[in-house]
């Protein structure tokens, strides 16, 4: 734990912990570590200033101790400040009370927190707690010799332990098949044929299959999801039988495949299903609500893609209003939510008013920053990118490349193919609007080289190549904006000449 990650660790704590943590360490008032935590809050940003501060309040080696035990004080008050606010943190407690009781011989009062544990796990679908449960509780009684214990109670609760262990097993299985799902999705985007949906089918029968062994008892419960029979599955009606984890997992796979494969009002209609679903459950997910911050987000870019504007900002309110406990998402959800809000702007190029909602954000910049740091760097990208397309609608150019540059400095290897295709795309755009030909005659065989190493160059990516190439050599037709109007392709073609606002870029080099 370096001096730069505990300020980043200090500077994370709301005012409620900040303040925790001084009434916990207020019986050391004079010890260093609390001057190093009152240091490491005077300075918003870590460099020349604090390490000036800290040499001259830390002299010679006392430095290291009061790093160390600050780190462990800032831990032990968060530990203590979560414990009832996180259902796993419950559960594990009442598992150490358990044995702790055990051990000084308080049996039937240690059976009692085991019990509690067990309630706790079903009510919250914690199957490995359950799991756990049973077995320590299986251990104290061959302790005590099944002392009060007949084979019946035995039996019962082996299968118990079974059970739970599959469902457990399935569950993670059906994770496993939507994450790799999803991160085709992220990482390849759209399909651009019937031979890359094919290649899909192996998630699909897999998915298949798995459902069939959850739900041997009723066979008609689970169906292959199909462009023409998607989202009124006899598994999803058959939900009745199966966990709410299981259900939230099979239509979040159904509504990546369909969105995958360019189905977005399948996709939209399994998520109607899915939010349903999460509205009956909320104590499910309340305290860890991840994926329905990704139903929100799939709903709205859904939505965006079939042009329905006016039915965002309802699902952007919920989006905002999500209180949840786990911090890391209190700190990404209102830069989602800014994300979500400027995009449905930019996209209808009302340029002034996202300027001016932006521009409420920015009384704070370094504020601003922070939060963009907080996101994923896909979705930071994505952010940049929209801000790029917004200073482009202004006529703000130098702007507008100063956050294209942000971009094109990452290294490649972690945007993937979509956002590595539309940054360089948006780069050879921009400098056309800046009358940069030299440097687009290079860029664009360096981009054009690139492009093609992944196979063929789809057809949208391909008409942004040719009109580039068009404008260099002074030959942009007045038909340009005809041909793009009339441009026929599959959906991520269409969503990345959307992304390029190549119909305003053309208006723009013509006029």
């Amino acid at each position: 734990m370096t001096i730069d990650i505990l300020h980043q660790l200090v500077h994370s704590l709301t005012k409620s912990e900040k303040r925790y943590v001084r009434m916990e360490a207020s019986s050391d008032a004079t010890r260093g570590f609390l001057r190093l935590f009152y240091c490491l809050l005077r300075h918003d940003t870590p460099g020349d200033a604090l390490t000036a501060d800290l040499a001259l309040a830390f002299p010679g080696v006392t430095l290291e101790p009061a790093r160390k035990y600050l780190y462990r004080v800032v831990m032990q008050s968060l530990r203590q400040f979560e414990q009832d606010k996180r259902i796993d943190v419950r559960i594990g407690q009442l598992l150490h009370d358990s044995q702790i009781l055990y051990e000084r011989g308080l049996v039937q009062f240690s059976q009692e927190q085991l019990e509690k544990v067990r309630t706790l796990a079903e009510q919250h679908e914690r199957g490995l707690y359950a799991v756990l449960a049973a077995r320590q509780q299986v251990e104290q009684w061959v302790r005590w010799q099944f002392d009060g214990v007949d084979e019946a109670t035995l039996a019962k609760q082996h299968a118990l332990i079974r059970q739970q262990t599959e469902r457990t097993q399935t569950a993670m299985n059906h994770a496993a098949l939507y994450e790799t799902l999803l991160m085709r999705y992220r990482t390849q985007g759209m399909v651009g044929n019937p031979a890359d949906t094919l290649r899909l089918n192996d998630l699909l029968l897999e998915e298949y299959q798995l459902l069939n062994r959850q739900n041997r008892t009723d066979r008609t419960g689970t169906s292959v999801p199909t462009r023409s029979n998607a989202t009124r599955s006899n598994a999803t009606r058959s939900g009745a039988t199966r966990s709410f984890a299981m259900q939230q997992q099979h239509l979040h796979f159904q509504s990546a495949y369909f969105r995958m494969i360019g189905d977005v009002a399948g996709s939209l209609r399994v998520y109607r299903e899915l939010d349903q679903l999460f509205q009956s459950n909320t104590a499910l997910w309340a305290e860890q609500p991840l994926y329905y911050v990704q139903l929100l987000e799939g709903i709205l870019a859904d939505l965006r893609v079939l042009e329905r504007y006016d039915d965002m900002p309802f699902f952007i309110d919920r989006l905002r209003l999500i209180d949840t406990p786990v911090q890391g998402l209190n700190r990404t959800v209102p830069s989602l939510v800014l994300y979500h809000s400027l995009l449905l702007l930019v996209d209808q190029r009302r340029f002034a008013e996202a300027a001016t909602l932006l521009g409420t954000y920015l009384t704070d910049a370094a504020s601003f920053e922070r939060g963009l740091t907080q996101l994923a760097l896909p979705t930071r990208t994505e952010f940049d990118l929209l801000l790029v397309r917004l200073d482009l609608g202004l006529g703000r150019l130098s702007a507008a490349l100063q956050h294209l540059n942000r971009v094109l400095a990452r290294p490649a290897r972690s945007l993937t193919r979509t956002l590595y295709t539309q940054s360089r795309l948006m780069n050879l755009l921009l400098h056309a609007r800046l009358g940069n030909a030299d440097y687009l005659s290079y860029a664009l065989r360096s981009v054009a080289r690139k492009l093609t190493t992944s196979g063929a160059i789809p057809a949208g990516e391909q008409l942004v190549l040719t009109l580039i190439r068009q404008w260099l050599k002074g030959k942009l037709p007045p038909g340009a904006l005809v041909q793009i109007s009339t441009f026929r392709g599959n959906p991520a073609d269409y969503q990345l000449l959307r992304n390029l606002d190549l119909a305003l870029w053309a208006k723009a080099v013509v006029g």
